[in-house]
């Protein structure tokens, strides 16, 4: 399927404004990857003190679809394997 010409070249240019305002292809990967770490890290924290947690980044802090200066906040899931929230795996 052709990708209309107007559209290419709208997605130039959207692309071009995402690099500008801070929120560009590579700054996306980058906070990706940055949160990532943060989760393994928050693990192996976890495993060192004998607990028994599992820490999930999430939103536009991790996924990396926030704009400097927006002063988005991080969110953040602790999952205790220890406790059972699910009665069927199925769920």
């Amino acid at each position: 399927m052709q990708i209309p010409e107007h559209f290419a070249e709208l997605s130039i240019r959207m692309s071009e404004a995402l690099d500008g305002s801070g929120a560009g292809k590579d700054t996306v990967m980058e906070r990706r990857r940055t949160y990532f770490y943060r989760e393994r890290m928050d693990m192996i924290i976890s495993q060192l003190i004998a607990g028994n947690h599992e820490c999930f980044h999430f939103g536009s802090q991790s996924e990396g679809t926030t704009t400097p200066g927006l002063q988005s906040d991080v969110d953040i899931l602790v999952s205790d394997s220890d406790v059972n929230i699910m009665r069927v795996w199925g769920d």
